[in-house]
């Protein structure tokens, strides 16, 4: 299944008060991950439906680097299944963790804006 890999500094404009990333900004983030999977293997623009399970499971600090990791777990006729996995790293020790994941419903449409098939895998 396609895949899409992005890579992310945390600057402090990007954070809370307490120093860790805004969690809209991390869903942005995670948005951009899944539509570049999806686009990926429709090979054509999708759109985000639906978002689900996601969950935030510990924070991201001010200088960390985040790896978001989007894959297609399953195609539809015109939607395709995303999960999107987050991990921080410490650039200091290289310390890598798990922090947030979500699953995205992506739509391919086409030039008119509808629904479009996506083809059938190369």
């Amino acid at each position: 299944m396609a895949e899409a890999r992005s890579l992310q500094i945390v600057f402090p404009g990007d954070t809370n008060h307490l120093g860790t990333l805004f969690g809209g900004t991390l869903m942005a983030w995670m948005d951009r991950a899944a539509y570049l999977a999806a686009t990926r293997r429709a090979r054509g623009t999708c759109v985000t439906r639906k978002v689900d399970e996601l969950e935030f499971r510990t924070p991201i600090f001010s200088g960390d680097f985040v790896e978001l990791i989007g894959r297609v777990e399953s195609v539809g006729r015109t939607s395709l299944a995303v999960l999107v996995e987050v991990y921080r790293e410490n650039p200091d020790d290289a310390s890598r963790e798990l922090c947030t994941t979500g699953r995205f419903t992506m739509v391919h449409v086409g030039d008119d804006g509808l629904p479009a098939e996506i083809p059938t895998a190369a």
